[in-house]
């Protein structure tokens, strides 16, 4: 007895899943094509593209978040407390999902 509403749900799951599936072929297959869009001006390509060379420089940046002592990261945790329990917009029933920092 106990397998039929399971049987009965993977069937549900089994059609949801078909229908979302022909829903999105078939909005897929309706979407413009490059040169319908090109033609209502809706997309554009420059003929000319110009590149220059860039000289190579050291991409990495300083890491600030490296030189925290503990009384500052003790003191950005305070601060973000404070702000989630006082300033934060949270749902009145979501309260109990707001995640604080340890001091």
């Amino acid at each position: 007895m106990s397998s039929l509403p399971t049987a009965k749900n993977e069937t549900d799951r089994r059609l949801e899943r078909s229908e979302i599936k022909r829903r999105l072929t078939r909005k897929l297959s309706q979407r413009p094509t490059v040169a319908e869009l090109q033609a209502r001006k809706i997309l554009r390509f420059h003929e000319y593209v110009e590149s220059t060379h860039a000289e190579d420089y050291d991409r990495r940046g300083d890491k600030p978040w490296t030189k925290l002592t503990a009384a500052d990261k003790a003191a950005i945790r305070k601060e973000l407390n404070e702000f989630k329990s006082t300033e934060m917009e949270v749902h009145e029933d979501s309260r109990i999902f707001t995640r604080y920092h340890r001091p």
